[in-house]
């Protein structure tokens, strides 16, 4: 008997389109869907699924206030977009990891998080990938 998989397409290139629904999200982060339109969801949908490599890449040039914004977004956006569950593969992960580098992560950003997801893995990922 064959198994019968799921085809997911490849994660885009994140880009500036991304940058402008992610500032969306953060504008209507406590409104249903956070703003967005269905074909934004869809669109953030596929880049939280890009590499952890991808987003710290995009996010380098941005200021450490803006990515923690990102953080709390797409913290958000696991909880009130419908197929938008990542686990350990959460592009929060990523972020928080370079505000840590930076030396720049919030005191509250932590709880915060906590308190606004049911993914266990944020804001720092899996134990093993710490270890």
């Amino acid at each position: 008997m064959s198994e019968v998989g799921s085809w997911e397409p490849d994660p885009p290139e994140l880009s500036e389109v991304h940058r402008k629904i992610l500032g969306v999200a953060i504008q209507a982060i406590d409104q249903p869907q956070l703003g967005l339109s269905a074909v934004q969801q869809e669109t953030i949908r596929q880049a939280a699924r890009a590499s952890a490599e991808s987003w710290t890449n995009f996010a380098q040039e941005q200021s450490s206030d803006a990515i923690a914004s990102w953080i709390r977004a797409l913290t958000r956006a696991e909880m009130v977009l419908e197929g938008l569950e990542l686990g350990d593969r959460s592009p929060v992960i990523a972020l928080a990891r370079l505000l840590k580098r930076r030396g720049d992560y919030p005191d509250d950003l932590t709880a915060w998080v906590k308190a606004n997801t049911d993914n266990r893995f944020l804001p720092y990922g899996s134990l093993s990938d710490r270890l």
